[in-house]
Formats: C-alpha cells, structure tokens, sequence
C-alpha cells in the first residue's frame, strides 16, 4: 500500500473525530519538540497560520490537545518521501505524556523499538524496520504494540517478547511462533497475527481476543487449536481451506467464535449441541460448509450463528437452530421462505434470493427480510410497526421499515393504519407485574409507559405476550392505564383481572334523533376489547367508538322510543346494568341516584337522579301475539322458539318444503315453504353456487335462476343474518335417463323416465324375470295354479304389518319408526310405528280398502293413516303420483299413508322414515326349493326417477320399486333413499323434506316365484312358470310411519284379514 493512499485514508478518519476545539494552541515545550521532529524528517502533512507556525493541536493529521493546549491523545506523523533517516528516539523523549503515537512510513531501527517513551500505546503504519530479529528480543512496557509491516516475513516471534504487554498486533507479515515461555503470561489480553504454525497457547491465562490468519505457509495440524482459551477468537483462512476441526471446536472461556474463509465441506451434521453456554459462531466466506447444500449444524438453545457469503440452498429447514438469533447474509440461493415453527428470537434474511411472501406464522419471531426477491402482504404484526424507531432495547437491530426495504411487498408503507392492534392486560396477583398480550402488540415493551417504575421484561411469547416487571404491585388496583407509542400514540385504560365491575353510566345524551353518547365507566377498553351492546327498549344502538370511559353509538331510528321513560341497557361481558333515561336530542341525562340503586329494587332514572320501577312497552308489541310475548318487567320480546326472533319477533326461522327440478343446464327454479315477510340480504345458494338473480320472492316462494350442475346438492336460503340449508332436497335432471340393468336386453327403454317395458315373456323392474304365459299370468284365474306352495297372506291389525308365508318363507314389508333429525344428521326424536293402530275394513265392488289410524304419542296431535288398496279390475288400475304416471295390475295392493300435524322442534330439522324389507326361513327341513337368502341393492340410484331392491330367498323374489319424489305440503320435490343390510333383511331410510302439512311417498312392491321354483320336488317334467303379484304403495305423510303390505298373487285374489294375531318377531325389538 502506498504512503498516499495511507495518508488518504488516515485523513477520513482523522476528520470524522476531529473535536471542535480548533482554536487551541499547543504548549511552547511541545511544539518546540514537534517542530524540530517535522524539521528533521521533513514532514509536510501540517498546515501552518498567518505567522507561519505550525497548527498542531486537532488539526490534520490529527493531534489531540486539551483545552489548556496539552498532548493527551494521539499524535499522527506521516513521513514524507523526501527523507529515509532512521528514527531517533532522542528527538520523541521531549514529547510531554499522551496516549497513542501513531507513526506511518518510517525507517525503525532497534534502538528506537525498544526505547520506552512517553505514550502509553505505539503504532507503526508501513514502517521498514531495520532489524528482523527484534522480535526475539524483549519489547518495551507498552500498554499496546501495533505493527503493520512487510519487514517480518519468515521472521520468529518469540513469546517471551511479549511479556509485559497488554496488546499486540502484527499484519502485514507471516511469521512463526516460538512458546519459549516457562510462567504464564498474565498481562496480554489481545493477540493478533499472521502464522505459519501453531503453539500451546496454554500459557496465555488473560487474553480477551484472539486474531489468528492462517496463511499458506502454515503446515502445522491444527490439535493445538483447543489449548486458546479466549473470549472470542477469530481464525482468518488466507489462501487456505480449514478443516472441520476449526467449526466445532470449543474452549473453556470462548463465546464469540468467528471464522472468515473457505471451509473444507462436512460429510455429516456438525454437532454443536454440546455447547451450553451462550455461545457466537460467525462464518464469512465459506461456500463449501453445507451438508446437502442445507445447514450443515444443529445446536443448542444458547447457540447464536452468524453466516456471511455461504452457500445454503434452501431457507427450510431450520429447526435444527436453538431460540438464539440467527443471521444468513447473502448466502441462500432462491428459495421459498416457508413457515416458521421454533422458538429463534430473531432471525435476519437480509440480502439473499429468497421468495415467495411471508407467512403469518413468522409473527413468532422478529425478522429481518431487507434486500430478497419477496412479494405479497407483509403480515399485520410487522406492518404495523414500520413506522416505529430502533428499539431502545436492542439498538442492533434495524428499524421494522428497515427489515422488509428492498423487496417487492404491497403494503410497505410507513403511513398505512393499523386496525388490529389490539392489547389485553393481566394484573397479576401474587407477584410485581402485569402481563400484556394479544394480536400484533409489537416486539418492544419499552414503547409502553405503564406509569409505574418499570423494572424490567421478560418475552413469554414473542411479538404476542410479555410480562413487565414492576418496583410495586398493580393488581389492588380497580384499573391500569397504559400509554402505547406505538404502533398509534394512543392511552388505552384496562379493567385488572381480579377486579371486573359491572359498567356504571353517569351520563347519556343524545346528540340528535339518532346518536346516542354515553359516559362511565368500566366499558371496553376498546372495540373488541370486550363484548358489549348498548340498547334503548331492546333496540340495538350500533357502537361507532367505545374507550373505558366513553361510548358513541346510532340507531336507525328511534321512532318506538317515548320522550321520559326509556330503559338504556349496557352490557359489558356478563355483567348488566340498566337506566332510566330522556331521548330528547341535547337533554343531558346526568343526575346520580343515591349508591347508584344498588340497595333498592328500582333503576337509577338519570334525567332525575331517582330509583324507579318502570313498567315497559315492547317494541312493535312483539308484531303479533302468535309470534311473541312482552315482558313489561324489561320491554322485551320473547319470541316463539323455532319460529320468529328478532327484537320485535318479526324475523322468521325460515324454512323449504319442497323445490322444483331443473336439468343439468340450470334455468329458472321456485323454493316453496314458509320465508316471511322481511327479506334482508336475500340470497340463494345450490351447493356452492349462487342461484341467482332472484327473480320473485314473497312469504311462500322464491324463484332464482340456478346455475348449471349435476347431481344432488343442498338448497341454502340465507335472510335477515339467519341461514336455512335444505340437506340433498335439490336434484338436477339429466334428459336422458338410464333404465336399471339396461332393462337387461329384454326390453325397451324409456329414457325420459328411466322405466323398462319388458318384451313379451319377462317381466320384474328391469326385465331380467322369465314369465310364462302358458296359461299362466298376471291376474290369470285359471285353475292350473298349483296350490302346493300353500302361501298365505295376512294383515295384523294391531301392528299394520303384513306377512306373506308358505311352508319354507316368511316375507314382512313394514316400517319400524319415523325419526326427526337435525341438520348434523342426528336423531332430535324417533317414534315406533310396530303397534297402536285402529282398523277400519271397506269393499267395494272394484277394490278392497283397509283403513289403519293412530295417534302419535308425544308429539302435540300427530296423526299416522294407512290406507291398503287391493285392485280388483282384470284391466288393472291407473295412478299418478308426483307427475309420475303409472299402471297397477290387477291382484296389487296399493298403500297410501299420511302423518299430519307434526310440531318440528326446530325449522332446521326434517324428517326421516326407516322402511324395513325382511325374510324368514319358517321350516328348517330342506327341500328342493331352499336357497339362501340374496339381497340386491345396486338400483337404488337417486339419480334416476325410481330406485329399487330385491330380496331372494327359497326361489321366490321380494322386488321393491321407490319413486324417487315425495309430495311435500301439495307440492312434487325430491327426496334422496340411503339403505343398510342387516342379515335377512334392508332397511331404507327415506330422507325427507321439512314437511309441515303433509308428505306423500309412493312405493311399489311385488312377489315373484322364480321361474326354477318346483311345484313337486324330483318332477323334472313340471312347467318353468312364474306368478307374479304387485304390490304398490303410495305412501303419504307428512310425520308419518309407512307400513308396507307384500301380497303373493294367488289363484284367488282374496286377501285374509286376521284381526290382533302374534306380533311380529323380527325388528319388532328393535
């Protein structure tokens, strides 16, 4: 380096410190010796006054003078070219006491090295000395020695030398080391070299700091390492690679580890969890120390690292970190910085390429992020604060403005408001302190002035909760008032924990017809802060502002208030208070009763300061009195549960009864059921999709034009802040229809309804049955029928069930229970439907009706009917159910059932109807008929317009058919079927809709003997035949049972009616 660039250098920091006293001048003793000093070695760095004398003292170079014009600083000589003499202690002895003598560019001989002068500390700035060998020789008693010089190379240094020092440095020069040292060495506290060797430093028992560069010269290993015992140590690689060694050694006293340049590359994790103790480890430079180009270490929780100009692929993971900081400068390629998880401090992730936003999660610690490729929302926590200045606290870390500069997020931005402040206090009760906590609080305590001597802080949470420390307790106290500087200078005032108090208002005053203030105290300390409402005669005055003091608020009207007797109820969490107060605009209501009415059963009438017992009008008189009841005690309305709320019971809960199809494409459908007269915020949802724009509503429809779909999805009408969802009550209609089975290629297809029409010679649902018409058939008479299956059917009157049996099989059709369920699909009730029926029989010349009643027990005068239809005509009959049109043959039966008169216990429930189809093997002995029971369930299909079952057993099939729509108050809607298999039999639940009025369901059944049965077992000559009998049940409630009747279609179509026989065995349990 040249004397120029040196001089040029020295210049910059001689100005910055430079003191303001530039008048003084230099006593006439030192300025003689200075003088002479610059005479003989032509120094011309000093400028001169007017009468030609040097300026000395705090000029440039710089010279520290005091006020009296005497050395007591350092005094800076830069040679000049134009001499080469060597330095002459003699001409420096006449220098009064100072402190630093700072020399650059001269020629040292010995003697001048070792002459002890005046000053306490020397340096020498690319000094030539004459003599390598002085470093074996004994240095003067110098406070500090500090040599940067090219003289030494190859040179030994001798440890004794140094004995006596406190500091020594030596740059510029590579030399090696000789321990010729027998004592301890006590005085030295800094050391800092170029080496080509190491030493048992053991000897060394006060350094502080440690400054070793390993140059290429240094052939030695490095076990030596360990005997440093330092406070800090910083090793240097100077064109060299150091080992792992060097990374995770440790010593006794070291706590700041610094390593500057390459690293050899580690083949595992570098364990530093040994370490306990708090402990720095910086690393600048060293490209090659990852593992997996991942953070090579895992320490403790007492473990800070630093690292500088590294190579590490990826922000995450970094979990193997402790809760000290963590600091990656320019050293982590692009990368997603992920979420944090951990408990570091603080992290700084300045100048890297890392991307992506930042995660909410990230609030648990303080970062710093200035200077990468970031985007998106700087979360609340931070943004908040970027206005703030440098924590007191923490002076190094840079302002919260400071962290994120340099990238490219939407909100950085110092003047953005800070809506989510908000701070929660808890005064503790068994020691000094309180506790702050809650959402974006900051990461600096010391911006909180609590009013009391604050003693210190403690993180329980980082950025989230904080216990300050106090000289005296604040929890005897009914409040605490704490100043917040930041993130807005605002005094917010907190209720302590052990001390919560009901809200007093002192006064209330209406600024004009609808703005009400009100002034106390106890309220929420801010909004949020604490659940509040202010209402006058039960309506609802809407909060603008609220401190722990004052309340502002508007209504939308107050036409239903009186002029002197209104009651102002406040609530404060749980804790109500009421008052009497005047409306007029301007009246102050302000006059104090006696203890507040506390000791007295009246209210405290603030417009007049007495305690009275009012008796109050309800809002609107509750709308109606089939909708809701005044209290006179407190003015508000008690609304019919389940039916209407609000403060005037005119809002209603409600609900869908049935709603019209649409197909695939979507298009204009109406919901039907009960909506009211009041239709805020109106909107309809199918599935996930808003059905809309809604094109009609009044207090029984609304029409929306849905949106295209598929499938089964849920109806959700939402109005007046309450939301109804109808659970699978809306289906889209797919044009084309598949029939069950493709009607099993023995049919025609109608793909409008789904419905097979069978060839000639098969039957059943999907035409899979075999029917011989060889003189036998549906409704055929004839006597070629033969009767050894001896089936007989029967109906119990006392439970409405109906059983079919033959020697070998019991078939049993009925429904076990009606259920009313909740929206989570749990049973609210459930009602059997196994007995308790009256009987009523009528025959008419084209049918016979059998006629069952009962009444439900527990439900506020339900009432279930059972109608059985046997059809008589040979042409059979035509019905239509639900704009379904459908053919019963003759011998069927048809059932209509009804329940009317259900009271729901909530508009949010419906209804659901278990249907149970079973079997029974009677006669144990097998013959050539018995086969095992099979139950096919593969056609219920809520897609298509019908579902189906068939149950198998002893070659006769049990076939049922649903239509999948139920009438519902007199209107067609969809209903869905879901079913289990429990051994012999199904049971299927018909999921229906919010039915008030009425519900129709219209089942089907029919029994059919397989075309393998035998009328005479080993009579392989007798007929392949099949005798089908329908049964059609058409099922009407509202909150009903469906007790289905199974017929076996015989050579007569008589059906024995059998008055109270045995109860059914199977289910009737259940």
């Amino acid at each position: 380096m040249s004397k120029f660039i040196v001089f040029i250098s020295l210049l910059f920091l001689i100005v910055i410190s430079i003191p303001s006293n530039l008048a003084v001048t230099l006593n006439n003793n030192d300025y003689q010796c200075l003088d002479s000093i610059v005479y003989l070695y032509k120094i011309n760095t000093f400028s001169t006054n007017s009468t030609g004398q040097y300026i000395f003292c705090n000029g440039i170079p710089l010279i520290d003078c005091d006020g009296n014009g005497n050395l007591n600083g350092t005094v800076t000589l830069i040679s000049s070219s134009q001499t080469s003499i060597d330095l002459d202690p003699s001409y420096f002895t006449c220098l009064g006491n100072f402190i630093t003598l700072d020399l650059t560019g001269f020629n040292v001989p010995t003697n001048f090295f070792q002459q002890k002068l005046s000053c306490s500390s020397i340096i020498y700035r690319e000094s030539i000395f004459v003599d390598k060998l002085i470093l074996l020789l004994t240095m003067p008693k110098y406070q500090s020695i500090e040599i940067n010089s090219e003289s030494f190379g190859g040179s030994t240094l001798k440890l004794s030398s140094l004995i006596g020092l406190g500091s020594f440095k030596l740059s510029g020069s590579t030399i090696n080391l000789q321990n010729d040292l027998v004592v301890d060495l006590n005085s030295l506290t800094i050391l800092e070299l170029e080496i080509c060797n190491f030493v048992n430093f053991s000897f060394f028992k006060a350094l502080q700091k440690v400054n070793l560069t390993i140059t290429p010269c240094f052939t030695d290993q490095f076990s030596l390492l360990p005997t440093i015992s330092s406070k800090q140590i910083i090793i240097t690689a100077y064109k060299v690679v150091l080992p792992i060694s060097v990374v995770n050694f440790t010593t006794l006293n070291c706590t700041y580890m610094t390593i500057d340049g390459q690293v050899e590359q580690p083949t595992s994790m570098i364990n530093l969890l040994p370490i306990t103790k708090e402990y720095t480890l910086t690393v600048i430079g060293a490209p090659l120390l990852n593992f997996n180009g991942l953070y090579p270490f895992i320490v403790g929780p007492s473990v800070e690292v630093k690292l500088y100009n590294c190579s590490i692929a990826s922000v995450q993971p970094f979990s193997q970190f402790g809760s000290q900081n963590l600091y990656i400068y320019n050293s982590i390629g692009s990368s997603q910085l992920g979420e944090f998880s951990g408990s570091i401090k603080y992290i700084d992730f300045s100048n890297n390429s890392i991307t992506s936003t930042i995660d909410s999660s990230w609030c648990g610690t303080q970062i710093s992020i200035a200077n990468n490729f970031m985007n998106g929302i700087i979360p609340s926590c931070f943004s908040c604060y970027l206005n703030s200045p440098k924590s007191p606290i923490n002076p190094i870390f840079p302002t919260m403005y400071d962290r994120f500069i340099g990238n490219n997020f939407k909100n950085f931005d110092k003047n953005l408001e800070c809506t989510t402040f908000a701070p929660r206090v808890d005064a503790l009760s068994d020691t000094r302190g309180i506790i702050v906590y809650g959402t974006d609080i900051g990461y600096e305590p010391s911006f909180w002035d609590i009013g009391a001597n604050v003693v210190g802080y403690t993180v329980l949470v980082v950025g989230k909760k904080y216990l300050v420390h106090t000289a005296t307790p604040l929890a005897n106290k009914d409040r605490i008032v704490i100043h917040f500087s930041q993130p807005t200078d605002q005094i917010l005032t907190f209720p302590t924990r052990d001390n919560y108090t009901s809200p007093i208002t002192s006064a209330a005053q209406f600024l004009n017809l609808t703005i009400l203030s009100i002034t106390g105290e106890f309220f929420s300390s801010y909004r949020g802060y604490s659940f509040q409402t202010f209402k006058v005669n039960g309506i609802q005055c809407e909060i603008s502002s609220t401190n722990f003091t004052n309340v502002l608020c508007s209504f939308p009207n107050t036409n239903g208030f009186a002029i002197d007797l209104n009651v102002l109820e406040t609530t404060v969490g749980n804790l109500t208070t009421k008052y009497i107060i005047k409306t007029q605009p301007s009246f102050d209501n302000n006059k104090q009763c006696p203890n507040n009415c506390n000791d007295t059963i009246g209210i405290c009438n603030l417009s007049i300061g007495i305690c009275e017992v009012p008796h109050f009008v309800c809002l609107n008189n509750c709308t109606n009195i089939n909708q809701g009841t005044c209290s006179g005690d407190n003015g508000i309305c008690s609304c019919v549960v389940g039916k209407w709320f609000g403060d005037d019971c005119s809002l209603p809960y409600h609900y869908i009864s049935s709603a019209d199809s649409t197909t695939i494409n979507g298009g204009e459908t109406s919901l039907y059921g009960f909506f009211g007269t009041t239709h805020t915020n109106l909107s309809v949802k199918i599935g996930d999709q808003q059905c809309s724009p809604i094109t009609f509503n009044s207090s029984s429809s609304i029409k929306c034009i849905a949106p295209k779909g598929s499938g089964i999805k849920n109806i959700e009408v939402a109005q007046n802040g309450y939301s109804y969802v109808g659970v699978n009550i809306y289906k889209y209609i797919n044009p084309i229809i598949e029939c069950p089975n493709k009607c099993s290629n023995n049919g025609i297809c109608n793909s409008t309804t789904g419905i097979c029409k069978c060839n000639i010679g098969y039957g059943l649902y999907d035409c899979s049955a075999v029917i011989n018409t060889n003189g036998v058939g549906i409704g055929n008479n004839n006597n070629n029928i033969n009767n050894n299956a001896g089936i007989n059917t029967t109906i119990d009157t006392g439970s409405s069930s109906t059983n079919i049996i033959d020697n070998q099989t019991k078939f049993q059709i009925y429904f076990k229970s009606l259920k009313e369920i909740d929206y989570n699909n749990k049973v609210v009730n459930e009602y059997p439907l196994l007995k308790n029926w009256s009987f009523n029989n009528t025959n008419t010349k084209e049918s016979n009706l059998y006629e069952f009643k009962q009444l439900i027990n527990g439900t506020n005068g339900c009432i279930v009917k059972s109608v059985i239809e046997e059809i008589k005509n040979e042409n059979g009959k035509q019905f239509t159910f639900a704009g379904t049109t459908f053919n019963v043959d003759a011998g069927s039966i048809k059932f209509t059932i009804s329940i009317s008169n259900y009271t729901y216990q909530s508009t949010l429930n419906s209804l659901q109807l278990d249907l149970i189809s079973a079997v029974d093997q009677i006669n144990e002995n097998e013959d050539c008929n018995t086969k095992d029971t099979e139950i096919d369930t593969t056609d219920i299909d809520n897609q298509s317009t019908f579902s189906y079952i068939k149950i198998s057993k002893n070659n006769k099939i049990l076939a049922g058919r649903f239509i999948n729509k139920v009438v519902s108050d007199s209107r067609p809607t969809f209903f869905s079927t879901t079913f289990k298999t429990v051994s012999n039999s199904v049971i299927l639940t018909l999921n229906l809709p919010h039915c008030i009025n009425e519900c129709i369901i219209d089942p089907d059944f029919s029994i059919l003997v397989d075309s393998d049965f035998k009328t005479k077992c080993g009579d392989s000559s007798s007929k392949k035949w099949l005798l089908p009998v329908v049964i059609v049940v058409p099922v009407v409630f509202v909150s009903m049972v469906i007790v289905v009747l199974a017929v076996l279609y015989k050579k007569s179509t008589s059906i024995k009616v059998i008055l109270h026989i045995s109860k059914l065995k199977r289910f009737s349990k259940k």
